[in-house]
């Protein structure tokens, strides 16, 4: 058995906490599932994640250099690694700058509750209010940049996913790395009643989203054009129009790229545990004492799967088998009025990130994404909708979470599955001149399309080149 390195996520450290309150009976759980001789060494990782002036990449860069000084066998020899949280985006962001393509010493990657695609707690967090809490509570600063990098449409966070769907990035393929996530659904008890919706959002562990802690993603690519750039003043002023008065545009400029979905790639090995949130002594994903028989045997089916095709489709079908198991428990459950309805609190979401920029690569800052859902009959997307998120740091970003899974007469139905055609209408506007104007956009598409690039407990990025075009009077060339 190789090495295993244990890596942390925010704010576990605090100030001073102890190792046990960061990683609870893990390590001892790891050695009794491998045995003592067997697990050569277990490292556990102390970060500081509360400085204001830390970013995930000087905490890659710090991980990089503690295993060159102190540990540079783990490099030569190859290790595993267990994250919590937060750590994923630091083992990643490591990998991506630090790690060659067929020279990464990682070999399998375990992820409790990873935040790939953000958390709702970061938009909390950096709030002035949450700061001056925190220090004076616990004498900590709030690590305002590792929060800005963890909220809703951080673009560190989707280049980081992106990164690795690239061809000559392949995690699997070219590292040699093999991914699994396992996340739970659930929110402690004493904190279901605190009035903040991220703190016990359904179809998640109280801090990060099913969906959110996913690998399978789809990404769609929408981008001009090369007509695009060549319209004339006049009928683009006729197209703005037409979008501003709600009508359906007579001419599409834009060429939309569907081929990038979740299931056109191999399947990251995913699943959700019962009864188990993001933290917390009882059924927190790493400290929890509740959920250790349901937890442990994950993590160790992870860590001993050989590098191999067939082995990793293997575990990634028993993670969904352990997933569904989970569902017909919850299915199961009874409650009553005065209780937290357990069943909702797992109905399936999924989360859609719009990133909209120019052709130069600015986020567009003043834009509006309509919803339109075609005919009488079927799910309306814009139903779906539970909560709307901008993200203050980058312009043109905009998370939507949808329900998508309903519990009825003790099954989980796919909203998804009876869902309408859809139009989606982009618009953009420079507010500070009349001589700038953006090619509206409208994505017209099928319910199978919808069903295609938009699944439950999964992340879609829609990625949106808005052509930007200046009027004549911005740059006239006379004759003199």
């Amino acid at each position: 058995m190789k090495p295993i390195l244990l890596i942390h996520g925010y704010s576990s450290e605090g100030s001073k906490n102890p190792v046990e309150e960061i990683y609870g009976t893990l390590p001892d759980d790891l050695k009794q599932a491998f045995g003592s001789n067997k697990v050569l060494a277990l490292n556990l990782s102390r970060w500081i994640s509360l400085s204001d002036g830390v970013a995930i990449d000087d905490i890659s860069f710090a991980m990089d250099r503690a295993l060159h000084a102190r540990h540079p066998k783990l490099l030569t020899d190859g290790f595993h690694v267990v994250i919590h949280s937060t750590g994923a985006l630091v083992v990643r962001n490591w990998i991506k700058n630090h790690c060659e393509p067929g020279k990464c010493p990682v070999e399998n990657i375990v992820h409790l509750a990873g935040a790939h695609f953000g958390s709702g707690l970061a938009h909390i967090g950096s709030g002035q209010f949450a700061r001056w809490a925190r220090l004076l509570a616990f004498h900590t600063r709030s690590g305002v940049q590792v929060l800005d990098e963890l909220k809703f449409g951080s673009w560190k966070s989707i280049d980081l996913a992106l990164y690795f769907r690239q061809p000559g990035h392949d995690m699997f393929t070219d590292y040699g790395v093999q991914e699994f996530c396992i996340i739970g659904s659930q929110t402690p008890k004493g904190l279901r009643h605190i009035p903040v919706r991220y703190i016990k959002e359904d179809s998640s562990d109280n801090t990060v989203r099913t969906s959110a802690g996913n690998l399978n993603f789809n990404h769609v690519s929408v981008k001009p054009k090369p007509s695009a750039y060549t319209l004339p003043v006049a009928r683009l002023n006729a197209l703005y129009e037409q979008r501003l008065n709600e009508e359906a545009l007579d001419e599409l400029h834009y060429d939309i790229d569907f081929s990038h979905t979740s299931s056109k790639r191999r399947a990251v090995p995913y699943t959700i545990v019962y009864e188990t949130a993001h933290f917390g002594a009882d059924i927190g994903i790493v400290t929890g004492s509740k959920n250790r028989k349901a937890i442990v045997p994950l993590i160790k089916t992870a860590l001993t799967t050989p590098y191999d095709e067939k082995a990793y489709a293997s575990v990634a079908k028993k993670f969904e088998t352990n997933r569904l198991q989970t569902f017909s428990r919850v299915s199961r459950l009874s409650g009553n009025l005065l209780e937290w309805n357990v069943q909702k609190q797992y109905e399936g979401h999924a989360q859609l990130i719009f990133r909209i920029r120019d052709q130069f690569g600015n986020g567009v800052r003043d834009f509006d994404i309509m919803f339109r859902s075609g005919g009488s009959k079927g799910e309306k997307l814009g139903n779906m909708i539970e909560d709307r998120r901008t993200n203050g740091n980058h312009d043109g970003t905009i998370t939507f979470y949808l329900r998508t899974q309903h519990f009825e007469n003790d099954e989980w139905t796919e909203r998804l599955d009876n869902l309408s055609p859809l139009k989606v209408e982009v618009t953009g506007s420079e507010r500070q001149s009349d001589e700038i104007k953006y090619i509206p956009l409208q994505i017209r598409l099928t319910a199978s399309q919808v069903r295609s690039i938009l699944q439950s407990f999964q992340t879609t990025i829609i990625d949106i080149e808005l052509a930007r075009l200046p009027t004549q009077k911005v740059f006239a060339i006379k004759p003199v």
